[in-house]
């Protein structure tokens, strides 16, 4: 019968001789402690997509924070001399119409789009495990109520919806794009949530918690939120995928970060022009969403069987 390398890996790491050999199980040999989050990292480790995915999304995060420090260029700076250049050791990505290079203003646009990313992820992830965890752990009328208010929600367009909470602040900048993102994107995270808590309360240690007389607030925040964070970390990263593209679109129609600052969308719009002569200009900041996308989709994969303890049962 074929031996799972992964399950080898483990039984190898919690079973330890006296001697320290691992492998080997002899009456009264101790046995390593265990925990989750050591057997999540084992799982996720073996996932090879997973962590080429990770190493590629750390590496985009660091080009966003450290290029913009150590260019040469001023990213802002107009040099007509230097309009369209090409692609060279002096501008590894060219110039934009402008004379400014590419490969700064990409990764100072990357940082406009991965910062409202993880703004508005941050407060849809507070929004809805506030909204989701109330509803499931209260329940009664107060859950029907909730959850026929967050139904009525769902009928809001996405996009839509973020372009009138735009128009109605009148002004774009970094926290209202966040805002506009976030008011009608929590509602899965919130449902979601609140099936978690649901199946969580009916075990034996919230149970035996109330039983020794522990606040509703101690059981929801010391027992049940804290069992919730597998969960939490792969939808943060299913989460930030579609809040960036959401920006890229709102920005790709003008109703983006106003100039001179950019997004990666900003620079696919600046690109949308000259597509035919110079398509590069919208090729690179379109390669870098995608390379988020693909990678932040590959990650939560990852997470979800790496934090999901059926996926080691049935392993």
């Amino acid at each position: 019968m074929a031996v799972n390398p992964q399950q080898e890996e483990f039984r190898e790491r919690a079973v330890v001789a006296d001697t320290g050999a691992p492998g080997m199980s002899t009456a009264g040999a101790p046995v390593r402690q265990t925990s989750l989050w050591r057997d999540a990292w084992l799982r996720y480790r073996a996932n090879k997509a997973a962590v080429i995915a990770a190493i590629f999304f750390i590496a985009l995060v660091a080009y966003v924070i450290i290029v913009p420090f150590v260019s040469p260029y001023d990213p802002y700076a107009v040099d007509f001399s230097q309009a369209y250049a090409p692609v060279s050791l002096k501008h590894p990505l060219g110039c934009d119409q402008y004379g400014r290079d590419l490969f700064t203003r990409v990764a100072l646009g990357g940082r406009v789009s991965i910062g409202i990313g993880f703004a508005a992820t941050i407060a849809i992830m507070v929004i809805g495990i506030l909204y989701g965890a109330i509803s499931g752990f209260v329940g009664g009328w107060l859950d029907n109520a909730l959850m026929r208010i967050l139904d009525a929600l769902y009928g809001l367009p996405y996009l839509p919806f973020a372009i009138i909470t735009l128009a109605i602040f009148g002004t774009v900048n970094f926290w209202t794009m966040v805002v506009a993102l976030t008011i009608a994107s929590w509602f899965t995270t919130a449902r979601v949530m609140r099936g978690q808590i649901i199946s969580l309360k009916e075990n034996d240690y919230v149970r035996a918690a109330r039983a020794v007389g522990a606040r509703w607030y101690r059981v929801l925040f010391r027992h049940l939120l804290p069992n919730t964070l597998g969960v939490v970390i792969v939808f943060v990263f299913l989460e930030l995928p579609g809040v960036v593209l959401g920006e890229a679109f709102l920005s790709f129609l003008g109703l983006g970060i106003n100039p001179p600052k950019s997004s990666w969308g900003s620079l696919a719009q600046d690109g949308y022009t000259q597509y035919l002569s110079h398509p590069y200009i919208i090729v690179i900041p379109s390669v870098a969403i995608a390379w988020l996308i693909l990678s932040a989709f590959f990650i939560a994969d990852g997470l979800r069987e790496a934090l999901d303890p059926r996926t080691q049962a049935a392993a």
